[in-house]
């Protein structure tokens, strides 16, 4: 059966790259038009130096995921996404969790609707926006009115457990809620210096058996770059099919063995070449 799948693969392979080629050659306006697509397909599903984790591997919790349609829009998740979050939240089984990057609140509500943390998330509000330096037109409209942040979460909120947090990611104070964290997503300011500064802060904010998940993983150059920055020194993973990357703390997914001890004994050395945080 293995050999038929392996063979099956292949042959699909060849065709989609036979096709490329051709488009290339006989249809080169075509062949512009698909290649974003065909890059982002590319991207959901292999990173060369980041193991890829099949969502099978996750572990399935008891109760049937929750989530509600929503119109897809810049900066929002994606089902699939959702569903590989939500997994992990129900494996995991956070208290607490602490998400950097709320924007409208549709990942804050689906949370709160799968979990019974206590939920803290963080955005920056338009009228605490400072320079805007090196925002991109798409991230710079990502800003909101403090009215406006997290009104797709508020419906899902009638407990109490969602704090909303305001300020800027690389300046809030992170200390209040060191260590104690059983998920913490990585989702706010696109730049590279934003992502390494949130990623950092992430790794203060874990509990002992925790998690960190980075959105836009393959989607957007700079969080990619810093992701796969940090993986020289943490094991870090792409859950497959999505733009999510996850560090897990406590226990173990496929990973790769060589890589994760390899990574964990830089960590442990605090090895220069190991990168930041």
């Amino acid at each position: 059966m293995s050999r038929l799948r392996l063979r099956d693969s292949l042959r699909t392979v060849a065709t989609v790259w036979q096709r490329v080629f051709l488009d290339a050659l006989l249809a080169p306006q075509r062949f512009k038009a698909a290649m974003p697509e065909f890059r982002r397909v590319s991207d959901l599903l292999f990173h060369p130096g980041i193991p890829t984790l099949p969502l099978a591997e996750i572990p399935a919790g008891q109760q049937p995921l929750q989530i509600q349609l929503q119109h897809m829009a810049y900066g929002v998740m994606a089902p699939q996404e959702l569903c590989a979050l939500l997994r992990v939240v129900r494996w995991i089984e956070p208290q607490r969790i602490f998400e950097i990057g709320t924007f409208r609140g549709v990942t804050t509500g689906h949370l709160a609707m799968n979990s019974d943390a206590e939920i803290y998330t963080l955005d920056l509000p338009r009228d605490l926006a400072g320079e805007l330096n090196g925002y991109s037109p798409r991230e710079a409209a990502l800003l909101q009115s403090r009215e406006a942040i997290g009104e797709a979460y508020r419906r899902y909120d009638a407990n109490g457990r969602i704090r909303q947090l305001f300020g800027d990611s690389r300046r809030f104070d992170y200390r209040p809620y060191h260590g104690s964290m059983g998920l913490v997503i990585v989702d706010g300011c696109h730049l590279y210096d934003y992502v390494m500064s949130d990623s950092c802060n992430a790794f203060d904010l874990l509990a002992e058996n925790s998690a960190i998940l980075w959105h836009d993983f393959g989607s957007s150059l700079d969080v990619t770059r810093a992701v796969k920055q940090l993986a020289r020194r943490w094991p870090i993973g792409h859950l497959e099919g999505t733009c999510l990357a996850m560090y897990v703390r406590g226990t173990s997914l496929a990973l790769g063995a060589e890589q994760t001890e390899s990574n964990r004994s830089a960590a442990a050395m605090g090895s220069p070449g190991g990168g930041p945080c």
